[in-house]
């Protein structure tokens, strides 16, 4: 993942503080509060989409929901990199709830800026994520995303600006993606012979060899979704095939 390091000088602080949000909750009530730490107990990573943005003819960026396996619930998202973000934090990360456009920023300066998305991690972090492609990370946007920066440190919500991936990265996500569903798991006993046998580095036949399961395809495609789920810990940057390296997770989610 490419995040874009944007830090907010004293003249954006300015122009974004003091600020104000406003969100739709899980019932769909509009509410509205001043940008202040009182906001992180109002989770607004639960909040419904406070925008949608708009279609119409020869629209290049493709509008869609993304399942989030750790969730159960669908994510609206309005471009194939903002699906691409979804599936490296639904992979990566350990999070409990998120919420798409969860909320309407209103700077100092009255200018507005709605997040793309908002996650609680399982370690309490709350922390708002943006995503543009580099092409269109224009001065505008730089400083929408370093005022978003300072409301966010303000508030105490971590914040995120992510740009896209390598393109072997974009395909192994995908690729791991279509093995989320629980019905791959190969069952506890399988994957317990498996990280017993885990004592060093596998290549990944001999990982799916070592699950014992009656068919090889399905002993492979357990592997997958062992490393999707986390417990298993794979190089995303380089091609898969049998003689990719596989180790335990030593970050396993929870």
């Amino acid at each position: 993942m490419t995040e874009e390091n944007i830090t907010p000088t004293p003249a954006q602080r300015q122009l974004a503080l003091p600020a104000s949000v406003r969100w739709a909750n899980a019932q769909g009530t509009t509410l509205s509060a001043p940008a202040m730490p009182a906001l992180l107990d109002r989770e607004l990573y639960i909040a419904s989409v406070i925008r949608v943005g708009n279609r119409y003819p020869r629209q290049r960026n493709y509008h869609g929901r993304y399942y989030f396996s750790q969730t159960g619930h669908h994510l609206w998202h309005e471009s194939l990199l903002e699906a691409s973000v979804l599936t490296w934090l639904d992979m990566s990360q350990d999070i409990v709830a998120i919420a798409s456009q969860p909320m309407e920023i209103v700077f100092a300066d009255g200018l507005k800026h709605v997040p793309d998305y908002m996650a609680y991690h399982a370690d309490h972090r709350q922390v708002v994520y943006d995503v543009k492609p580099p092409k269109f990370l224009t001065p505008k946007y730089r400083e929408q995303f370093a005022k978003t920066r300072a409301l966010c440190e303000h508030v105490g919500w971590g914040y995120e600006v992510h740009t896209g991936f390598p393109t072997q990265v974009g395909v192994n996500l995908r690729w791991f993606a279509a093995f989320k569903h629980p019905a791959f798991f190969p069952g506890p006993d399988a994957t317990e012979r498996l990280l017993a046998a885990l004592t060093e580095p596998l290549t990944l036949l001999n990982a799916a060899h070592a699950l014992k399961l009656e068919r090889l395809p399905n002993a492979r495609s357990a592997i997958y979704h062992l490393v999707w789920v986390g417990v298993l810990s794979i190089d995303l940057t380089q091609r898969i095939d049998d003689q990719t390296t596989i180790e335990r997770n030593s970050h396993e989610r929870a």
